[in-house]
């Protein structure tokens, strides 16, 4: 990891600083990433949603550990996964488009 030991310091108004302030905290950043990558090109995204999606995740792969520990104990013989696929599908479909922006 990289060492920050360099300080730049530079002057605005209060209503310029809180702007900014403002817009770092709105894209989840601290001031000097945020800064940083405004002042050195670099495009910020903000992914919302990502959480949620993290959420459906672990609620799937629940739902599918659970499915298995029923079919390991024989209490169920076959089971419709359509449901999941098409959860699965549409969060991998979300991630790859946050992907494709941040790229």
């Amino acid at each position: 990891m990289r060492t920050r030991d360099v300080t730049i310091t530079i002057r605005c108004t209060k209503d310029e600083r809180d702007r900014i302030r403002e817009r770092a905290s709105s894209r989840g950043l601290k001031l000097s990433d945020f800064v940083l990558r405004s002042a050195l090109g670099k495009k910020i995204v903000v992914a919302d949603g990502f959480w949620e999606m993290g959420k459906q995740l672990k609620a799937v792969g629940n739902n599918l550990n659970q499915l298995t520990r029923l079919a390991h104990e024989g209490r169920i013989k076959s089971v419709d996964l359509k449901e999941c696929s098409r959860t699965l599908f549409d969060i991998y479909g979300r991630l790859g488009e946050i992907l494709r922006e941040v790229k």
